[in-house]
């Protein structure tokens, strides 16, 4: 495995050490080299590498693994924190184990000790303030009383069932391993891999190995510390594993992945953080690559930039200039390239889907379902398809959204009782309240007039009716997706109902092509990943960075989409939305605009 004079470094260093990873700079291959260099080198001793996911944990196992000998497998663990943490209660247990509840007993527990105690209270408030205590190793001192005996009714319910949740796992082995009642993982080396993503027990989980004898390698970036909403320790968490271990701070500064440009600006956005390990990233390649900058109106405006730029239909064109241009599906998917969408929020996917599928364009959703699979997506969507096919379910739907009564739904789907005017007259005349009765009587007049204009094939007079009927119950970004999906069935779609549902409704066997499909994902998903093309929506004050976040995080997650791309970097806003974000600024793209 040939590596670079940094990568070399970090994989023969012996003793502690703390590895800043750059983007792009090879932070698995060095880890793989590694934990390789250290089973191979030394006769005796086991390695264990911890990861957040098990997803992650297993391709780091096939790596390390790749890497040595299969005789060395005795002598390697890889797991989550949780999974090394669970063997360890399990080689310590005196007696029975507890038994671990799923989150769905987790949540009814919580819910039976809220009722009990403070009803008053907000139940989201509860988990939150629960969640904290959990992630504190030493007693957590709680400033509401009413949330302390809430907390302490939940806990001994748990007791009482010899039971315990996900947090007890790593809590309890941690402060065991504090006061000696339980026994460090019996390994010579730790490899820790996104140590910037470590919470307070998860730092002290790593720091009681570490008094133990047992050799700590942290490798992480805590300019892509994204999670401290899941109490993320970042940059301190690093620094106090380092000064407490007296580790060797080493760094991978060289991208490979990124243009020198592109890495460039990015470079220059994350330097405004004051809170950060400095580092000299520097790019491999030596090839530019292409960034330009959108401000358009409004969204539809922006995702037909976005559009157009994927189907490499350049401004000024002939095509540009075309208002039918995004409704020519003869593209060849293949001249697409490969491309990411990202944003800050999957409600803006959401427009953004939308708007791709009605050109023609395959998505496919990391981390999210489809807008036709959930939400007022799935409601619009379903009740189309009920007018098209007579069908009750997305009536009921539809019902159930707009604040009817869902037990009465409930029954009502499971009896059967004829046609569909038939089942809306027995739902009627069994409604439990008067918004019930009214929403099944204005929908059953609804879908005869509907039906009607269907067979007449006046499909957008249905759309349009469908639309006015769901609007007053929605909330405002609802009804933003509302009128963009209305936009889309009446303006860009042709054919009758169901052809229409059906170009939005792709297969799945059709989704998983990956050949000519858009990748549409959050920032927040986007870690980790990385393609040749990327556009960054929504880059707008109030949207990026965000009003739920600080301005420290928002800004490594513009870092981290800016330095996901390896050829193309496109950003966009919308002056409807609100001032463009500073953050371009701070990046020096003010001055990087596109037609």
């Amino acid at each position: 495995m040939e590596l670079n004079s940094f990568q070399e470094r970090a994989v023969l260093t012996p003793g502690h050490c703390t590895i800043l990873a750059c983007p792009g700079s090879g932070k698995t291959r060095v880890l793989t080299a590694r934990a390789g260099h250290i089973i191979t080198n030394n006769e005796l001793g086991r390695l264990a590498a911890v990861t957040f996911t098990r997803d992650a944990a297993t391709e780091l196992l096939s790596r390390i693994m790749a890497s040595c000998h299969s005789d060395h497998a005795r002598r390697i663990a890889v797991g989550t924190f949780h999974s090394l943490a669970l063997n360890q209660l399990r080689r310590n247990s005196r007696g029975k184990m507890p038994r671990l509840i799923n989150d769905g007993e987790r949540m009814a527990v919580l819910r039976r000790c809220w009722k009990d105690f403070a009803p008053s209270l907000k139940f989201e408030d509860v988990i939150k303030e629960v969640d904290q205590a959990k992630g504190s190793v030493t007693p957590y001192v709680f400033e509401d009383i009413l949330m302390e005996r809430i907390f302490k009714a939940y806990e001994d319910a748990l007791a009482a069932d010899l039971a315990m949740d996900f947090s007890d796992i790593l809590l309890r082995a941690t402060r065991g391993m504090l006061d000696g009642s339980i026994q460090p993982l019996p390994i010579r080396w730790l490899l820790v891999d996104e140590a910037q993503d470590m919470d307070a027990v998860q730092m002290e989980w790593i720091l009681a190995h570490g008094r133990n004898g047992v050799q700590i390698t942290l490798v992480g970036d805590d300019d892509q510390s994204l999670y401290s909403f899941r109490h993320a320790l970042g940059y301190e968490g690093l620094q106090d594993v380092s000064m407490a271990l007296n580790s060797v701070d080493l760094s991978l500064p060289v991208n490979y992945r990124c243009a020198p440009n592109i890495l460039m600006h990015a470079a220059k956005l994350i330097a405004c953080n004051a809170n950060r390990a400095a580092k000299n990233i520097k790019a491999e390649k030596t090839e530019l690559g292409t960034i330009k900058v959108f401000r358009r109106a409004d969204r539809m405006d922006e995702a037909t930039a976005l559009t157009k730029a994927i189907l490499g239909i350049e401004p000024g064109s002939a095509l540009d200039t075309d208002p039918n241009a995004l409704a020519k599906r003869d593209f060849d998917p293949k001249s697409m390239g490969e491309w990411a969408v990202l944003a800050r929020t999957n409600l803006l996917l959401d427009e953004i889907e939308i708007f791709l599928k009605s050109a023609g364009i395959e998505v496919k959703r990391a981390g999210s379902k489809s807008i036709w699979e959930h939400g007022v997506g799935a409601v619009y969507s379903g009740l189309i398809r009920s007018v098209a096919t007579d069908s009750w379910m997305g009536m009921a739907n539809a019902i159930s959204f707009c604040g009817g009564s869902n037990s009465w739904v409930n029954e009502h789907s499971r009896a059967n009782c004829g046609n569909l005017l038939a089942r809306f007259d027995a739902a009627i005349d069994s409604a439990p309240d008067d918004k019930s009765r009214k929403l099944a009587v204005a929908l059953r007049e609804g879908y005869i007039s509907w039906s009607e204009q269907a067979r007449k094939s006046r499909v957008n007079l249905v759309v349009f009716g469908i639309t006015a009927f769901l609007a007053p119950h929605c909330k405002p970004p609802q009804r933003r997706l509302l009128t963009m999906m209305q936009k889309i069935f009446t303006e860009r779609l042709q054919g009758s109902l169901l052809q229409r549902l059906n170009i939005l409704s792709r297969s799945e066997k059709e989704k998983d092509v990956e050949q000519g499909v858009v990748h549409l994902l959050t920032l927040h998903s986007s870690k980790g990943l990385e393609w040749d093309n990327v556009w960054i929506a929504g880059c707008e004050e109030g949207t990026l960075p965000h009003t739920d976040s600080t301005e420290e995080e928002e800004r490594r997650l513009m870092y981290v989409g800016m330095t996901r791309p390896r050829s193309t970097l496109m950003l966009s806003s919308a002056i409807s939305e609100g001032m463009e974000s500073r953050f371009l600024e701070e990046a020096g793209l003010g001055v990087i605009t596109a037609r």
